[in-house]
C-alpha cells in the first residue's frame, strides 16, 4: 500500500508536468494510464525482482504487487482528464478570455455562483442586477480574510505568471494566492467525491453480473495480471518477462517510436510514418464531406484488439465506415452536414449514437434484472433486519467492496446530495436530477465498452445539456441553469470521460477477483489514493501556472478547453436552439437499430455484428483507433482461420508485447524530454 501511495503522489506531479508544461504524451489519457502502468512495470519487473533475488522474504507476492498497482490505477486519471486539468483552468478561463466582443460578462457572469470561482464577482459590473445570494457573502464574512475571493489580478497572474516568478525561488510558494482557491476547490472537490462515490456504488452493484454471470473479457486487465503472475518454483523474474515471443512484439514499437523520437531531436535522423491523412485525397463533393479520415498506428491498440472477440473488433471499424458512408450519401443528396459543437462528429451520427446508448443501457438492465432483483431483495432484507436464509456461511455480498445495502443507499443518497448541491448553485432541482441520471446512463455504457471491448479511449459526443436541448431546446432551460451546467459539465469532466474513474473501479474489482485480493480491505487505501492524487495535483498545477503562466502550457487544457463551454453557452443565450424533431427521430432510429442488433445477436450464434460497434462508431476515439483495431482484427482472424489454437495461444504474448513496448517507450521519452527540456513531443492518443 505504501508503494502504491508513493506512486500516486509521484503521478500527481508527473502527470501535470508532462501534460501541461512539456506538452508531451498525455500520461493519463486512457483507461490503461501510461504513468501508473509504467511505474507498475518498473516495480514488478525490476524493483521487486531485485528484492526477490536478494531474499525471498524481501520480495512481494503477486497479490502485493497488484495492490500497489491498483492503488495507483484508481487515482491515475484525477491529475489529468479525470479532474484537475479540466477543473482549475475552467474556473479561471471565463474571466481571462472575457472580452467586450464576446460579451460574456454581460451574458452570464451574474449567474456564476461565487463559491464556484476564486475571483470576487463583485469586481465585474453587469448590465442586469446581479443574481447572487447574500447568504453566500455572509458565510465568506465568517471566514478568515485570506480565504475570501480575490480581485481579478489572480486570474491574469494564473495565465501570465507572477511578476518575477522565475527569480522568486522558494518565495514563489508564498506569493501564490492559495487562499482564494481554497473555497472553490473544496466545493468542487466535494462534488467530485460525491460523484466518485456514486460511480463506486454502481460498480459494486454491477460487478457480479459483469464478472461472474456475463464473464466479460476485461482486456485491459490481462497484461497487468500476466506481468504479476508467478508460479511455484519460478525464478525471481516473472515468466512474462522470460517469453521471447513477447520481446519480439515489444521490440517493434520500441524501435519505431525510438527512431521517431530521435527525429524530433535530430531532424536528419530517419522517421517511420505512423499517421496519414486519407481525407486529403478526397477533394470532390460528396467525398470531401467525409470529415476526419486518417490513419494513426497505435501498437497497443493493435495488441488489445487481438484480445477481444473478432466480431467486436470487426464491428468497431465496420460501423465507423458505415457512418462515414451515411455522411457521404447525405452530402450527395444535397444536405450540408452539421457537426456537434466542438466535436468532430456530425449531428446525424451523434443522435443515432445517443439512441444506441439508451437502448444498450436498457438491454443491459434487462439482462441483469435477476441480479438487480437479488441486490434489491438483499437491501430490503437488511434494512428490515430480517436476514434471508442462506445456504452459505457468508452473505452474498461478503466479497464486494461495499455491502449491497450500502451501495444501493449510497447510490440514491449520492445522486440526491449532488442534486441538492447543484440546486444550491442555482440549478433547478429537477434539471439537476435529470442531468445526473443522464450522465450515469452514459457512464455505465462507456464503462461497459472498456470492460467488454477493451477500448483504451472512450468518449460520447453529447453532454446532459445536449440531450435535453434535443427534446426541449435551450430557451426553456434558462440562462441560470445553462450557466451552472456549463461549469459542471466541463469542470467535472462530464463531456470528456477518457480517464474518468468508473472503469478504473470495475477493472480493480476484476483484478481483485483474479488475485484473491479482499476488496473491502483495499477500499480505504483506494480512498486515500484518490485524496492524495487530488491534493498533490492541485498544488502542482497551481505552482506551474503561477510560475510559468498557463498561456505557455498545453493549449488544449489551458486555452481551448476553458473557452469552449462558454462559447457554446454564449451561442445558446444569443441564439437559442429550438427542439429538434429530426434529432429525436434519428435518436429513435439509433435505438431501433441497436434493438435489432441486440436481438439478432441473442438469436443467432454466428451473427457477425456486435452492438458496441454501432454505439461507438462515429466517435472521436474511433476516428483515431479504427485502423489499429482493424489491423488487430485482421491478425487474429488470419491466425484463427489458417493457424491453430496452439498458434493462437503462442501468438498472444507477441501482442501483449506490443502493448508493453509502446507504453514503456512512451514513459522513456517523457523522461528524456523532461531532462532535456524538449516540449511538444507527443505520439500517443491525441
Amino acid at each position: 500500500m505504501l508503494i502504491g501511495l508513493i506512486g500516486t503522489a509521484a503521478l500527481g506531479v508527473i502527470t501535470p508536468w508532462s501534460d501541461l508544461y512539456l506538452r508531451g504524451t498525455w500520461v493519463a489519457a486512457c483507461h490503461l494510464p501510461i504513468g501508473a502502468f509504467v511505474l507498475f512495470v518498473l516495480w514488478a519487473g525490476v524493483g521487486n525482482v531485485v528484492m526477490r533475488t536478494l531474499s525471498r522474504r524481501l520480495g512481494m507476492s503477486r497479490r502485493e504487487v497488484l495492490v500497489s498497482y491498483l492503488i495507483m490505477l484508481v487515482a491515475a486519471g484525477i491529475p489529468s482528464f479525470g479532474l484537475t486539468e479540466y477543473l482549475i483552468p475552467t474556473l479561471a478561463g471565463a474571466f481571462y478570455f472575457n472580452t467586450p466582443e464576446n460579451g460574456w460578462q454581460t451574458l452570464f457572469f451574474r449567474h456564476i455562483p461565487q463559491w464556484f470561482v476564486p475571483v470576487d464577482l463583485r469586481a465585474y459590473p453587469v448590465v442586469a442586477p446581479a443574481v447572487r445570494s447574500d447568504w453566500v457573502y455572509s458565510i465568506y464574512a465568517l471566514l478568515p480574510r485570506w480565504l475570501h475571493p480575490a480581485d481579478p489580478r489572480i486570474i491574469t497572474q494564473f495565465y501570465e505568471a507572477l511578476p518575477g516568478a522565475g527569480r522568486m525561488g522558494v518565495s514563489l510558494l508564498h506569493a501564490i494566492p492559495w487562499g482564494a482557491w481554497v473555497v472553490p476547490l473544496v466545493a468542487w472537490t466535494g462534488m467530485a467525491y460525491i460523484l466518485f462515490f456514486v460511480l463506486l456504488c454502481i460498480t459494486v452493484i454491477l460487478r457480479r453480473q459483469w464478472v461472474e454471470r456475463e464473464r466479460l473479457a476485461f482486456p485491459l486487465v490481462q497484461i497487468p495480471l500476466e506481468i504479476a503472475r508467478t508460479e511455484p518454483g519460478d525464478s525471481a523474474l516473472p515468466s512474462f518477462f522470460r517469453n521471447r515471443v513477447m520481446w519480439a512484439g515489444f521490440a517493434i514499437p520500441v524501435i519505431v517510436h525510438s527512431l521517431n523520437g530521435l527525429h524530433v531531436y535530430f531532424p536528419a535522423a530517419p522517421a517511420v510514418p505512423v499517421a496519414a491523412d486519407l481525407a486529403h485525397y478526397l477533394t470532390t463533393r460528396p467525398w470531401n464531406q467525409v470529415g476526419i479520415l486518417g490513419i494513426w498506428v497505435h501498437f497497443s491498440v493493435i495488441g488489445f484488439s487481438f484480445l477481444i472477440p473478432t466480431d467486436l473488433s470487426f464491428s468497431l471499424w465496420f460501423f465507423f465506415f458505415l457512418y462515414k458512408l451515411q455522411g457521404i450519401a447525405l452530402a450527395a443528396l444535397g444536405y450540408d452536414l452539421e457537426y456537434v459543437p466542438n466535436y468532430p462528429v456530425p449531428t446525424f451520427a451523434a443522435y443515432q449514437m445517443l439512441g444506441a446508448f439508451f437502448m444498450l443501457a436498457g438491454g443491459m438492465a434487462w439482462a441483469a434484472r435477476g441480479h438487480l432483483r437479488a441486490v434489491w431483495q438483499r437491501t430490503v432484507a437488511v434494512l428490515r433486519e430480517r436476514q434471508p436464509a442462506l445456504t452459505a456461511a457468508e452473505p452474498p455480498d461478503a466479497d464486494e467492496a461495499l455491502p449491497y445495502h450500502i451501495a444501493v443507499l449510497g447510490l440514491a443518497g449520492g445522486v440526491a446530495a449532488l442534486a441538492v448541491v447543484f440546486a444550491a448553485a442555482g440549478l433547478n432541482f429537477a434539471l439537476a436530477l435529470l442531468s445526473i441520471l443522464l450522465f450515469l446512463v452514459v457512464a455505465i455504457v462507456l464503462t461497459r465498452f472498456v470492460a467488454e471491448g477493451g477500448l483504451l479511449f472512450i468518449q460520447a459526443p453529447f453532454r446532459p445539456t445536449d440531450i435535453m436541448a434535443v427534446a426541449v431546446g435551450t430557451r426553456p432551460l434558462g440562462a441560470l441553469n445553462l450557466t451552472v451546467l456549463a461549469y459542471v459539465e466541463r469542470a467535472l469532466g462530464l463531456f470528456d470521460v477518457r480517464a474518468f474513474i468508473m472503469p478504473f473501479f470495475m477493472d480493480t474489482w476484476r483484478m481483485c477477483d483474479a488475485a484473491e485480493v479482499p476488496k473491502r480491505r483495499l477500499l480505504p487505501a483506494l480512498a486515500t489514493s484518490v485524496v492524495l492524487a487530488t491534493v498533490v495535483s492541485y498544488a502542482a498545477v497551481l505552482i506551474m501556472a503561477y510560475r510559468y503562466g498557463a498561456v505557455t502550457m498545453e493549449p488544449w487544457f489551458a486555452i481551448w478547453s476553458p473557452q469552449q463551454p462558454f462559447q457554446v453557452l454564449q451561442s445558446y443565450l444569443t441564439d437559442p436552439r429550438k427542439p429538434s424533431l429530426a434529432g429525436m427521430e434519428l435518436t429513435g432510429v439509433g435505438a431501433f437499430i441497436m434493438w435489432a442488433l441486440i436481438s439478432l445477436r441473442m438469436r443467432f450464434a454466428g451473427w457477425p455484428l456486435h452492438p458496441i460497434g454501432y454505439a461507438m462508431g462515429p466517435s472521436w476515439p474511433m476516428i483515431q483507433l479504427w485502423f489499429s483495431i482493424m489491423v488487430g482484427w485482421a491478425a487474429k482472424a488470419l491466425i484463427l482461420r489458417w493457424g491453430s489454437m496452439r498458434l493462437f495461444r503462442r501468438s498472444r504474448p507477441f501482442f501483449l508485447g506490443l502493448v508493453l513496448g509502446e507504453f514503456i517507450v512512451a514513459g522513456l521519452w517523457i523522461l528524456i524530454d523532461s531532462l532535456t527540456g524538449v516540449r511538444g513531443h507527443r505520439f500517443f492518443l491525441f
